[in-house]
């Protein structure tokens, strides 16, 4: 079994890409997350490239917005191998952004179990895409 790490590759950045994410990629929303994703034609290493954002209106101490962006981002480390499976019998990759939109600090498990929804929605997505 791969080993689960979030690396440097697999994390969205540089502003054309991101700029490109939010401009023509789809969306939808799983509470307290508004996901953005886009099919890459650049290859690279990673099948999905992740962006978590938390906005400063909701959370003014850095400290909650980081504490929210490490609970998620742990959360798709533990559960994303299933999509980057599929992406990779494809060779397709995905720039996926987490946009939190939440008023209060969920539990991780809560925000497992809406990770585990939006990767199950993203494998549904790709699947219609063939």
């Amino acid at each position: 079994m791969e080993k689960q790490k979030l690396t440097k590759e697999m994390r969205l950045s540089g502003k054309k890409v991101v700029d490109s994410l939010f401009t023509t990629g789809e969306s939808f929303f799983v509470y307290p997350f508004k996901i953005v994703y886009l099919k890459d034609i650049e290859q690279n290493d990673a099948s999905v490239r992740l962006l978590v954002t938390v906005s400063r209106r909701n959370f003014k101490n850095a400290t909650d917005r980081n504490t929210i962006k490490r609970r998620c981002k742990e959360c798709w480390r533990k559960n994303v191998s299933t999509l980057i499976f599929r992406l990779r019998e494809k060779s397709d990759v995905l720039n996926v952004g987490l946009i939190y939109t939440g008023k209060n600090i969920e539990t991780s498990m809560v925000l497992e179990d809406k990770i585990k929804r939006i990767i199950e929605r993203l494998l549904e997505k790709n699947e219609m895409d063939k």
